[in-house]
């Protein structure tokens, strides 16, 4: 069974250092790479408007993660992309039900929403059974002397 990493956002604009550090780390665990994105989505009874709206959002993320793992196509990974619409914990338990285990879920959205209770990222270790990193950019100091 091939180990798996997931690139996880919930929103179309991904860190640049989680999607190379997912990118690096799935190259050293040789394991498949899963871009996931979460799209919040809540119904308002108007269903017409609403699956036009689900479709253009859909389609829309499906582009964006096209964009960010088309540069590392060649680098010898095998690279899923997947966009799930509706309330974002909930898609993403189906997503893992579906699925199957991950060795490793790295953040890519923006860092700051881990640490704030009412997201619903800050209760994600009540759902996935492994590690969850949230990559922040380093930033070296040197002094001159």
């Amino acid at each position: 069974m091939t180990s798996k990493i997931m690139l996880l956002s919930d929103s179309p604009f991904m860190q640049n250092e989680a999607i190379q550090y997912s990118i690096e780390l799935a190259k050293r665990m040789n394991s498949k790479l899963v871009f996931l994105l979460l799209l919040a989505f809540e119904p308002s009874g108007n269903v017409p408007n609403e699956i036009e709206s689900i479709i253009g959002m859909g389609a829309g993320a499906m582009e964006v993660l096209k964009k960010y793992s088309e540069p590392y196509q060649d680098v010898g990974l095998t690279i899923e992309a997947a966009v799930k619409i509706g309330n974002p914990r909930s898609e993403l338990v189906k997503f893992l039900a579906e699925s199957g285990m991950f060795q490793t879920i790295v953040w890519g959205g923006r860092p700051e929403l881990v640490h704030q209770k009412s997201h619903w990222l800050a209760r994600i270790n009540e759902i996935v059974k492994c590690s969850v990193v949230v990559p922040v950019k380093k930033i070296s100091l040197r002094a001159e002397m």
